[in-house]
């Protein structure tokens, strides 16, 4: 699968445009930890599956497609890799140890979409100026292009 596709599938998925995506610095990293955990071709059906619903909430066509959906929406929204009920089996054989949940990186847990959302920073990451606690929150605008309906990957 191709950067952009990648990205676009992401972007169906999370709520937040191509650009968004981009100026986390993690597509690269995230198409990565995709295609180790869970294969190209699986990525790829689940690519197909969502380009058949563009106007509305995708019908996933089985569980492991959701599954696959939801851990993508995890990735991007934490930083995390929640694991799969069916992973992807090393082509040696040998045991992955990265095969359960695992945290991508910090810089993964500090570009994490969750944090985006509501405007802020991951704690520990960005330094805050003295008294900022006292000041209420900056209003968060919602994603680019989110959807005014249910989440894409509740169905």
């Amino acid at each position: 699968m191709e950067l952009h596709q990648f990205a676009a599938l992401s972007a169906d998925l999370t709520g937040f445009d191509c650009r968004e995506l981009q100026e986390t610095g993690m597509l690269h990293t995230y198409r990565q930890v995709l295609v180790d955990q869970a294969g190209a071709e699986r990525l790829a059906r689940l690519a197909d599956s969502l380009a058949g619903a563009p106007d509305g909430p995708p019908r996933f066509e089985d569980d492991s497609a959701r599954e696959l959906a939801r851990a993508i929406t995890h990735l991007w929204y934490v930083g995390a890799w929640p694991g799969l009920s069916d992973p992807l089996s090393p082509a040696n054989g040998a045991w992955a140890p990265e095969a359960g949940p695992y945290m991508v990186s910090s810089r993964a847990y500090a570009q994490g979409l969750v944090w985006r959302a509501f405007g802020g920073n991951a704690p520990g990451t960005a330094a805050q100026p003295h008294g900022s606690w006292a000041d209420a929150p900056s209003e968060a605008a919602p994603p680019v292009g989110a959807r005014d309906s249910e989440s894409v990957v509740a169905r």
